[in-house]
């Protein structure tokens, strides 16, 4: 009977890259949260007299540069606090082009206001995009920006910033000085000489800043790289391994009904059984902390092995129609601790250790009862460990339900009648109140 691949619980390639975007997202929406609060902070140096910039300038340049920096904050919020979208914005691919656009429009309005000292603000976009595992691409528009840009804060702010006298020959005194006069103070060669003494060394910082940015994210983008392929190895030798696993779990399980028909088909019946119980017990108060996601994928996967130890029995005994006498419900015993030294010899060179650690329990305890009264060693309540608890459930109703060469089936309203009244003495009482619940799924996992 085939059984079902076991996932593989380490992130692929591809999910480790959105995750390494969702955290670059992250840490430049926080720099823009910052930016934010500077553009405010202009506008308030503006009023005091720190700085000297036509007021509706100032205010346009504010409220622009501010709106440019909060546009990805908006976005994010509006994605992930308002519409509740899942998975988060942060993770989508082309958000990391909107925040450096962003950060493009509100530097360089903020480089017109405050004139060629904030050009060099220009490397910011650069940095944003250094975060990113793909910044090469990135960088390449970067740079494009920056070329296009530079020149565009120094002259802008030449015409509309913060007055420099350095920039202006014959400017007499401080003060706002309106565009005409601003005009009437650069003649055609001054134009060149802005270029040559103003724009080129910007140019050249940077884009040098820049150039190492590249290098870095290079470096980065390799490592990267290299991080990824190890991650795909590893994905894949666990993936081979788990294979192999459940390729062993099925070929026991074809031994096991091989040589009792009931019994084959009750290793996959119980296996449903488990896991139905142990989702229904992970939403419980009493057990939501010890049952997580991948604690109930391994029981699953290792219930099926719960009775590996009946290969080792005789077949005069397993397969006995009448009651069995002492002396043979001894060597029945047996399959349990037969099962577990059959687990560590089958899997002892596998390296999950949870799932050898959970068979051998599931192997060992099955039969343990919650008053101590069972075996092959008297444990007693929670000592008999939590995944034998839950096959003991699972194990007890399908022996019930099910015709076996020794009794007949009783029906599910008499089987469930019977385990409810062994709660607290052959099984774990807060098991059985879960039960309860879900009665009718147990019937059509059959």
């Amino acid at each position: 009977m085939p059984e079902e691949k076991r996932t593989v619980s380490t992130g692929t390639s591809e999910g480790l890259k959105r995750s390494m975007e969702a955290h670059a997202n992250a840490f430049n929406l926080k720099c823009l949260a910052v930016l934010c609060l500077f553009s405010l902070l202009c506008e308030v140096c503006n009023r005091v007299g720190i700085f000297v910039v036509d007021e509706r300038t100032m205010r346009f340049a504010v409220v622009t540069s501010f709106l440019a920096f909060f546009t990805p904050i908006g976005v994010w919020l509006v994605h992930d606090a308002v519409m509740k979208r899942s998975p988060s914005v942060l993770c989508w691919s082309g958000f990391k082009f909107l925040v450096v656009f962003a950060t493009y429009v509100g530097i360089t309005v903020t480089c017109v206001t405050l004139t060629l000292h904030a050009v060099l603000l220009m490397v910011l976009p650069g940095i944003f995009a250094a975060q990113y595992p793909d910044q090469k691409r990135l960088l390449k528009w970067v740079i494009l920006g920056s070329v296009l840009l530079v020149p565009l804060g120094v002259y802008g702010g030449f015409f509309f910033g913060v007055v420099d006298l350095n920039l202006f020959s014959g400017a007499v005194g401080k003060g706002v000085l309106p565009l005409e006069e601003r005009i009437a103070l650069c003649p055609p060669e001054r134009y060149l000489s802005l270029f040559f003494h103003y724009v080129v060394p910007r140019y050249l910082a940077v884009l040098i800043i820049e150039i190492l940015l590249f290098g870095i994210g290079r470096r980065n983008a390799e490592t990267t790289a290299r991080q990824m392929a190890l991650t795909e190895q590893a994905n894949a030798e666990m993936k081979k391994r788990n294979d192999l696993q459940s390729m062993i779990i099925e070929k026991l399980s074809s031994v096991i009904e091989s040589r009792d028909e009931n019994t084959g088909e009750h290793v996959v019946r119980t296996k449903n059984y488990v896991g139905i119980l142990a989702r229904e017990m992970q939403k419980d108060g009493a057990f939501r902390d010890q049952l997580t996601d991948e604690l109930i994928e391994e029981i699953k996967s290792a219930a099926p092995l719960h009775d590996i130890g009946k290969i080792a029995i005789s077949d005069t005994i397993l397969l006995k129609p009448g009651r069995l006498t002492p002396e043979e419900f001894e060597v029945i015993k047996l399959h349990t601790t037969k099962g577990s030294a059959m687990i560590r010899t089958l899997f002892s060179q596998m390296e999950d250790a949870l799932f050898l650690r959970l068979a051998e329990e599931i192997t060992v305890y099955h039969h343990e009862w919650w008053d101590g009264t069972g075996y092959p060693t008297g444990l007693k309540g929670p000592e008999i460990p939590l995944a034998a608890r839950i096959m003991a459930v699972a194990d007890v109703y399908d022996a019930l339900v099910s015709d076996r060469v020794y009794k007949k089936a009783v029906s599910r309203e008499e089987a469930l009648k019977i385990i409810y009244g062994e709660s607290g003495t052959h099984v774990d009482p807060d098991i059985i109140r879960i039960l309860r619940r879900i009665e009718d799924r147990m019937e059509n996992a059959a």
